[in-house]
């Protein structure tokens, strides 16, 4: 068993996946709040994106907080594993239909796309700038 990072064209191929992502923010006088996320990454402009209503506790605690929270990103397969974490500071902005289009491409089979679309649960995005990325494969 061994570990090594990802280079930049790895860690691009690895999140282009429709893999879930984990999203925490600070929660003051709690433990942070974790959530399970779908994400877009835009590798060219060193970006990530998530989805999420305004009304989310996850958006509450970024409007009362300093904009800063993090993703994990995880796959085991067998003695393998691969993960990138970051860290990094988010604008919370309302939701791009291209980032809507986008995620629904990604994570939803085509029979399920139009109805999401129709009508979809989120009205807002983080758009969120890196301020540390740390990438790991074991085994």
């Amino acid at each position: 068993m061994g570990f090594r990072t990802m280079d930049d064209g790895e860690a691009a191929e690895f999140l282009a996946q429709p893999l879930v992502a984990v999203l925490t923010i600070d929660d003051p006088g709690w433990s942070p709040h974790v959530t399970p996320v779908w994400f877009h990454h835009l590798p060219g402009e060193n970006r990530f994106q998530v989805m999420t209503p305004a009304k989310s506790k996850k958006a509450r605690l970024h409007r009362e907080g300093s904009g800063e929270l993090s993703l994990s990103v995880q796959t085991a397969d067998g003695p393998t594993a691969k993960y990138l974490n970051m860290q990094g500071v988010a604008r919370l902005l309302p939701l791009s239909p291209d980032l809507l289009n986008a995620m629904v491409e990604k994570y939803l089979p085509e029979e399920f796309r139009a109805a999401y679309l129709a009508d979809p649960p989120e009205d807002s995005m983080f758009d969120i700038t890196p301020r540390r990325i740390t990438t790991g494969v074991i085994g």
